[in-house]
């Protein structure tokens, strides 16, 4: 009989906590691990980093600022380390066009003030998964 850790592929895991759960969107699974408010900061952080420099780079005609891209997801990495103990891909930390279609939806979603909506529902489907399960 298989252990619940390995019904879920790890790029698919929310934390170490939750072995187990419905979802098959990677957009609910990204809500889930980002929940946190300070988290939530700090990758719109970075997110608004990111997009500064690449305006100073074209803006002031200087392609050496694009270097410093990556580092922008340091700033999302350190709210999980800080702030969200929930599980980072490393695929999806490096880059994945999954991980930064979800991250773009997230800015919209909370400057439109429906991203604590989103987290309440998928908290409630889990809640409701999980108690069907006991």
């Amino acid at each position: 009989m298989s252990s619940p850790t390995n019904k879920l592929p790890s790029r698919n895991r929310i934390n170490d906590r939750i072995l187990d759960h419905p979802f098959t969107d990677y957009w609910d699974i990204f809500i889930l691990k980002h929940q946190h408010p300070l988290n939530i900061t700090l990758h719109i952080c970075g997110i608004l980093i990111f997009y500064g420099l690449l305006f100073s780079a074209w803006a002031l005609h200087n392609g050496w600022i694009l270097l410093v891209l990556p580092l922008t997801q340091l700033v999302g990495l350190a709210g999980h380390f800080l702030f969200e103990r929930s599980h980072i891909d490393r695929q999806d930390a490096l880059f994945s066009w999954r991980a930064s279609a979800c991250l773009g939806r997230m800015l919209w979603r909370v400057l439109l003030g429906k991203y604590g909506d989103d987290i309440r529902q998928r908290q409630e489907t889990l809640a409701g998964y999980q108690a069907g399960k006991d």
